[in-house]
């Protein structure tokens, strides 16, 4: 599934369980669980960044797509791919 998908699944799904009173820990879970289907985020800083930045979830499902990426950035980590060593035979 694409970034765009998933996030663009993610705001939806945000859109139609948000409170006023901030973002409940559901919420939280559901930010985390994108964060980690896309791979290339720090988690943990995801969410508090997401939460610090935007205390009321209505705002933060508000902002396109590039806006979101942006409150995220200092949290992108480098995937490092892993290299099987193979034995020859």
């Amino acid at each position: 599934m694409s970034k765009y998908l998933t996030y663009s699944l993610l705001s939806v799904l945000l859109i139609l369980t948000s409170c006023a009173g901030g973002w409940s820990d559901d919420q939280k879970k559901q930010i985390n669980n994108t964060c980690l289907g896309s791979g290339s985020y720090d988690c943990d800083c995801y969410v508090e960044e997401v939460v610090k930045a935007y205390p009321n979830p209505d705002d933060f499902n508000n902002l396109t797509q590039e806006e979101k990426d942006a409150v995220v950035e200092n949290c992108a980590v480098e995937i490092e791919a892993e290299e099987e060593e193979l034995e020859s035979f």
